[in-house]
């Protein structure tokens, strides 16, 4: 069973693949040969979840696991 939050990031993951966007600022830079919709929408949905992660050890919040290093 999935995770509010998990789901919550397929689902942005399918509206960026359904609009046509990337993580990159162009698709030629994707290094795939063939791309289909499964790979874009796994792409950037680990692509969201590292972003997400990365900011919650930016903002340092213990309640998240995540500890603030300086």
């Amino acid at each position: 069973m999935d995770t509010i939050e998990a789901r919550a990031v397929k689902i942005a993951a399918r509206i960026m693949v359904a609009d046509g966007l990337c993580r990159y600022e162009s698709t030629e830079q994707c290094k795939r040969v063939w791309i289909s919709e499964q790979d874009c929408e796994k792409c950037i949905r680990t692509w969201l979840l590292s972003k997400a992660r990365s900011e919650l050890r930016r903002e340092g919040g213990p309640r998240h696991g995540y500890q603030r290093t300086n």
